[in-house]
């Protein structure tokens, strides 16, 4: 159970990336301008290169599987940020949250071929799903239009996809290997953006970020690398019936996310006013509960 305390880990700083974002994107940023922010820096994975024992270009049968990841990781960030942008937070990420465990079940026993899953998995898995859904949703009776739902559907299905082919590269490369080769992928896929002209225009222009506001996403950013590093890492030891167990847990990265946003309310209001009524705060109160449910059945 070694992946679920690197697991966890990985939430925590995913949260502090998430806390960033939440900062950074108030007020209006493009989703494509920021997904391509975000694909540049992620190809500073190759500063770990040096350090790589036995570092080499795998076969292309090999290589094709990074490549398809690298890709897939960028539309998924795409579309889920084209998504936050045009609806309610409180639909899309509950939405996401309560589907991309299912998918990735369906897909990871159509793609790995195992057929085999124990009750009390399941039982996990399910219980997960829930608090991850009601920790993660506002508390408001919000109606799911079919927009809303085909809009959030698309990013859920495209990141539990992203995890399939994670848990693929790691099962025919060395963790270090397969890591920079995904993520270089992903700072080519995002180089593409750049033969828009109106994209380019756009991009080189932006001279007029306040310091302040760079800094926030530059921390954002180095903490969601942090995460998505741990996070590939409990991937590539999770086993493979455990990947659906393993996103299903991203309730606790909410959690902290909960925790860092009250205290940051509390002393830096000006920064971040976020408040909760008592149904609000009793409802995330009953999700903690539920996902420590969750996480307990998977230790027993």
């Amino acid at each position: 159970m070694f992946w679920l305390i690197i697991a966890i880990l990985a939430y925590f700083f995913l949260a502090l990336s998430s806390l960033g974002d939440k900062v950074y994107l108030k007020g209006k940023e493009n989703p494509k301008s920021y997904v391509f922010y975000v694909g540049l820096l992620s190809g500073l994975v190759i500063l770990l290169i040096p350090f790589i024992k036995d570092f080499s270009l795998p076969s292309l049968d090999i290589l094709i599987w990074p490549i398809l990841e690298g890709g897939v990781y960028i539309l998924a960030l795409y579309s889920m940020y084209y998504a936050l942008e045009r609806f309610e937070v409180s639909v899309v990420v509950p939405t996401m949250g309560g589907l991309q465990p299912i998918f990735i079940l369906l897909l990871s026993m159509g793609f790995f071929q195992f057929t085999e899953i124990s009750l009390q998995n399941i039982v996990a898995l399910i219980v997960l799903i829930i608090g991850t859904f009601l920790i993660s949703s506002s508390g408001k009776n919000v109606k799911i239009k079919g927009k809303e739902l085909l809009f959030s559907l698309l990013p859920a299905a495209l990141f539990a996809l992203d995890v399939i082919l994670t848990k693929q590269v790691f099962l025919t490369e060395p963790f270090l290997n397969g890591l920079v080769f995904m993520r270089i992928t992903s700072c080519v896929v995002v180089l593409f953006f750049l033969l828009n002209k109106k994209f380019r225009k756009n991009i080189f222009k932006r001279t007029n970020i306040k310091k302040s506001k760079a800094n926030i996403f530059l921390m954002a950013q180095s903490a969601g690398g942090l995460g998505i590093l741990l996070q590939s890492y409990a991937i590539s030891l999770v086993p493979v019936l455990g990947l659906a167990t393993l996103n299903a847990l991203k309730g606790v990265q909410y959690i902290f996310l909960l925790i860092m946003t009250i205290i940051i309310s509390a002393f830096f209001s000006k920064t971040l006013n976020e408040k909760f009524d008592k149904k609000t705060f009793s409802l995330k109160l009953v999700s903690i509960i539920i996902i420590a449910v969750g996480i307990a059945l998977l230790t027993i």
